[in-house]
């Protein structure tokens, strides 16, 4: 008797001891995907298709890794989305690529994958190394489909070509509209693997986040320049972009183009990161912008506002993600018809006011400080302005990216 209670014993024992190591192992063994592109999906609001197209997007990587894969977005189809030939390359100028750096990309191993309507797909992992702050060219072939899902605002730069040339090493006709203006379809992110970052923080925002105004293809945008300054400062976050041209807090876009509400779309475009840890908002100026005055069609007061400023935070923290405020910054006399008040800028004032002596978020950052002329308050600095006296220019955004602490993040 005795000898089989210790028999059980031992066992139960080495049993327990062993346990531990298998879920070790299984977490040591799976990659972690750090976002390290982004560009929010929003319906395009044209009825316009294409066929028998290659597309090719340039997009400026955030952190390098080690292995890549992609998002891609069929969120405001209505149909099934096939694309086909879809390939990853190093970028050289223009629309040349590093051939011996293309690979295919496939999908549950297959090189053609259909999106359901709404949804989105994940790449296979595609094993390439890539560096931080480099541009990657992701090209695929469009048998035909409607351009439904896009992206608004080019930070990067986008090629066109007749046929099926997913493989060029150059795409013969550098067009860059196919009837949706400047924006690109599908493409909704890059994720590394491998990565020397640790997590992802994300800027949430509108135009003057996305990047309206500032000189494409160059990486100059305050979220790709703030990611600069973290690589410098050796701190291991990887930036994305999250904001959206013309997007409100409260309601969805004055048109399509301009997406669902801030808060709408928080849960995708932040939340549902994967390894995200931090997020920094700069919204509301087009929720004052784009109202008319009280009882008008999608007023808010400087209340309405900061109710939803917190919601925000409140969101953030719930999943353990540290969130940042920034002020919003000086419009006053916008060339855009009826977008500035003397009313719409006593909310701005309020509302920055309380983001300074605010308790719900984990940081202040002030970009209206940045770039406001400090000679004629409530205005951008002249050389800061890109000419709407509404965005700020290159040097605007790169004031911007300069105050911020980098220490929130350390």
């Amino acid at each position: 008797m005795f000898q089989t209670t210790r028999r059980a014993t031992l066992f139960s024992l080495a049993l327990m001891a062993a346990l531990p190591a298998l879920p070790a192992m299984a977490k040591d063994a799976a990659p972690k995907w750090i976002p390290t592109w982004y560009a929010s999906p929003e319906p395009s609001g044209v009825d316009v298709k294409i066929a028998d197209k290659t597309l090719r997007q340039i997009v400026r990587i955030s952190a390098g890794g080690s292995s890549v894969r992609l998002r891609l977005s069929n969120a405001y189809g209505a149909a099934p989305l096939k694309l086909e030939d879809i390939r990853v390359a190093k970028r050289l100028t223009g629309s040349r690529i590093d051939p011996a750096s293309d690979n295919a990309v496939t999908f549950n191993g297959r090189a053609t994958v259909t999106i359901a309507p709404g949804a989105y797909v994940l790449s296979d992992p595609l094993p390439l190394k890539v560096a931080a702050d480099s541009d990657l060219a992701i090209s695929l072939y469009v048998p035909e489909a409607p351009l439904a899902t896009v992206h608004d605002i080019q930070r990067g730069v986008f090629y066109v070509a007749d046929g099926r040339t997913s493989r060029a090493a150059e795409l013969p006709e550098a067009k860059t509209d196919i009837g949706i203006g400047n924006a690109f379809p599908w493409l909704a992110e890059v994720e590394v693997s491998g990565s020397p970052a640790k997590a992802a923080l994300i800027t949430f925002g509108d135009s003057i986040t996305d990047g309206y105004g500032i000189t494409p293809d160059q990486g100059r945008t305050w979220p790709e320049l703030l990611s600069r300054r973290l690589h410098e400062a050796n701190i291991p976050l990887s930036v994305v972009n999250a904001g959206l041209s013309g997007n409100r807090l409260l309601h969805h876009g004055a048109w399509a183009r301009f997406g669902e509400g801030g808060l709408s779309r928080f849960d995708r475009d932040v939340l549902a990161q994967p390894n995200a840890s931090a997020v920094i908002v700069l919204i509301g100026i087009n929720d004052l912008g784009h109202a008319q005055g009280p009882g008008s069609e999608g007023y808010v007061s400087a209340d309405d506002l900061i109710d939803g400023l917190s919601q925000t935070a409140a969101r953030a923290h719930e999943r353990g993600l540290k969130i940042y405020a920034a002020t919003m910054t000086p419009f006053r006399d916008t060339v855009f018809e009826n977008y500035f008040s003397e009313d719409k800028e006593k909310s701005r004032q309020a509302i920055n006011a309380w983001i300074r002596q605010q308790t719900v978020f984990d940081g202040v950052i002030d970009f209206e400080k940045a770039v406001e002329d400090p000679a004629r308050p409530g205005h951008l600095r002249t050389e800061y302005d890109v000419g709407d006296h509404l965005h700020p220019n290159d040097a605007g955004v790169a004031a911007m990216a300069a105050v911020i602490p980098l220490g929130l993040f350390k």
